[in-house]
């Protein structure tokens, strides 16, 4: 079993290191990558609390290796799903699309993240390029189409919506301890109360399989 080690050492032995340019640095980030996908893997069993402390201390070095915040978030989610189009990216991480294409270069140049496929273009989208998933040289398979299929789900407002509800539900219960189900009618009431402009039944249902895929039981 290969030994993680623990991050205070990470970061008391990269203290004196700069990646900032070299073969050996280069080499170096492999190493660096694999070592934070294994600490933010080992959080899924860890209480809510140490999860986002150990996900801080991660980010604040990142920022200290990237010297950029956006570049250090946008890292630790590669890290956390292996690939993402810049949509994806802009999404989940709320960053402006110049911010995004500035960060995705960055990432790319520092040899962290590749290109793995183009993304077909929905019937009713604009001229212009076609989307990229990329991805960590590591990544799997399943990853990458893991993105795809989340790039063309977050093309939907419905989704994006029904997204945010469900982690709001998620965060709720949090605070009284792990959830591991909850029926679809508590859903459907949680849903009305926030008066969103979408059919509830439809909202619900996105939810219902968003937290499906995260481990809970929505039961009718």
């Amino acid at each position: 079993m290969t030994r993680v080690m623990p991050l205070k050492d990470v970061l008391r032995d990269d203290k004196s290191r700069s990646v900032k340019g070299g073969a050996d640095n280069e080499n170096n980030f492999v190493k660096y990558t694999q070592v934070f996908r294994q600490l933010l893997l080992l959080n899924e069993k860890n209480d809510l609390a140490t999860t986002l402390k150990n996900i801080q201390e991660l980010l604040s070095f990142s920022e200290k290796v990237f010297s950029s915040s956006a570049v250090a978030e946008s890292f630790l989610y590669f890290c956390l799903h292996g690939a993402a189009t810049a949509w994806v990216l802009q999404t989940e991480l709320s960053m402006p699309e110049a911010t995004v294409y500035r960060t995705v270069k960055r990432l790319r140049a520092l040899g962290l993240i590749v290109p793995a496929l183009k993304v077909s273009k929905v019937k009713s989208s604009k001229g212009g390029p076609r989307p990229t998933v990329w991805a960590l040289e590591t990544a799997s398979a399943e990853e990458i189409a893991g993105a795809l299929k989340h790039h063309y789900r977050t093309l939907s407002p419905k989704y994006r919506v029904a997204e945010r509800v469900a982690q709001t539900i998620l965060d709720q219960f949090a605070t009284k301890g792990k959830i591991e189900e909850i029926s679809y009618k508590d859903l459907l009431v949680q849903i009305k109360a926030l008066h969103i402009p979408f059919k509830a039944p439809d909202i619900a249902d996105l939810a219902a399989q968003y937290l499906h895929e995260k481990g809970i039981k929505v039961w009718r």
